[in-house]
């Protein structure tokens, strides 16, 4: 959510920018011949529609975090579009014989390019992988003392737990691990939901030189999405195909270790 809500600010900004330009523009090449809508019969169509539009954005701006932050952008996007369009159509209209309005359409068409460039490095920013959101806490030099694993039960719309295990074999541990290791990740902070499984490590890191921290941290798990509750922390898309349950499924049930289960 909160880089949604930096892509939101910075098309904002560009909008900005945008209108400071076809000022400065329209008085750089027109000088003192630059003409004005106020000046002009479409004077309070033009103002009022502006007005309307700042009412949308207003209203817009209250229930924004409860809006997919991806529409948010694309609503700015579109936004961005109709004033220019509008303000070229009332220059065309009003103010024909200046040729002002074609700063507008040129402006719109550098607005839309850069908006697009943003949206779409925005877009690569969200690839990941989970070595990388989890570096701090599991790397190389990490030693991962045992691992929780807690099997989640949803169908009455509660979290319940329904089995539980800690796992302190360093094979099995380094099986969880091996298949965790080519997950392929989305950012993508707009799911809402436990996982089915959840998974607590408890690792050792050198902080300090003779100086070790051990700590405990999460993730839930499903069969799409992972909720990292450390490092850089939020809810991702699987978008590999690595078969990162394989081990923990194969375990559930399995003499391999001691489950405890809840009673009903």
């Amino acid at each position: 959510m909160v880089r949604g809500v930096f892509m939101a600010a910075a098309i904002s900004l560009l909008a900005i920018i945008l209108l400071i330009m076809n000022y400065l523009l329209s008085t750089w090449l027109f000088g003192e011949k630059r003409n004005k809508i106020s000046d002009t019969d479409g004077e309070n169509f033009h103002r009022w529609v502006l007005v309307f539009i700042g009412i949308i954005v207003l209203i817009f701006s209250t229930v924004i975090n409860r809006i997919d932050s991806n529409y948010v952008i694309w609503f700015l996007l579109g936004l961005l579009v109709v004033i220019c369009i509008f303000q070229s159509f009332m220059e065309w209209k009003y103010l024909k014989e200046s040729k002002q309005y074609v700063i507008p359409l040129i402006l719109m068409v550098f607005g839309v390019i850069c908006a697009t460039g943003i949206i779409v490095i925005n877009e690569q920013m969200k690839y990941t992988t989970f070595q990388e959101v989890v570096s701090d806490q599991l790397n190389e030099e990490t030693t991962v003392r045992s691992i929780s694993i807690y099997v989640n039960d949803f169908s009455n719309n509660v979290l319940e737990r329904e089995a539980k295990t800690t796992i302190n074999d360093e094979k099995i541990i380094d099986r969880i691990l091996e298949d965790l290791s080519n997950l392929e990740l989305k950012k993508d902070n707009d799911f809402r939901n436990y996982g089915v499984y959840t998974i607590r490590f408890v690792t050792t890191n050198q902080v300090e030189e003779d100086h070790y921290s051990t700590e405990s941290w999460y993730i839930d798990l499903t069969e799409n999405y992972a909720i990292i509750t450390e490092g850089s922390l939020g809810s991702y898309e699987i978008v590999s195909e690595t078969g990162h349950l394989k081990t923990i499924k194969s375990l559930i049930g399995s003499e391999e270790v001691d489950w405890e289960f809840e009673e009903e």
